[in-house]
């Protein structure tokens, strides 16, 4: 009888020191003061929310006149933007050109006379997907309309309305 009593005790005193060591950090978490930040980390909420301010729609539109504070991010990130473009989205707006590609001048590329290369311009349009148009145009004959695109392999209606304003269909 003496060691079930002992026994009691210890799991008595071992379950009274958990509950009080439970305690002791449930108010050491909630009486923390805030922690400085760790070395080398800097908080940019203040920063993020200047540069997004400009671009939130519910805010009323600046004049032509005043400019935004030097403070804001937004002429960095149009600096970014500008140079960051990948090889293939700079060369994707197809300029005027001479040959069968130019369509009366007007910096399209016709679609029935032009090459591999000069379609391998159009946005979403590379070496792969031009010879296909080129091989479909000799096997099936001129397309009629853009829509006509629709029936090459790995053209589909997004990507042909991300062309329509860069070709036009001459016969």
């Amino acid at each position: 009888m003496h060691t079930k009593r002992t026994r009691l005790d210890r799991q008595s005193l071992l379950i009274g020191l958990l509950i009080v060591a439970a305690a002791v950090l449930a108010v050491a978490a909630v009486a923390r003061t805030k922690a400085a930040a760790p070395d080398g980390w800097v908080q940019v909420n203040a920063q993020v929310e200047q540069a997004i301010k400009p671009f939130e729609h519910d805010e009323p539109d600046r004049s032509a006149s005043e400019k935004p504070p030097a403070s804001e991010a937004a002429p960095i990130v149009e600096k970014q933007t500008a140079t960051a473009l990948p090889a293939k989205e700079q060369k994707s707006q197809p300029t005027a050109r001479t040959g069968s590609a130019d369509a009366a001048g007007s910096g399209k590329i016709d679609i029935n006379h032009a090459t591999a290369a000069e379609l391998d311009a159009l946005p979403g349009i590379g070496a792969a997907k031009a010879k296909s148009i080129v091989d479909d145009r000799e096997k099936n004959g001129p397309f009629r309309s853009a829509d006509d695109l629709l029936r090459v392999k790995g053209i589909g209606p997004k990507l042909l309305d991300k062309m329509k304003s860069f070709i036009v269909v001459q016969q």
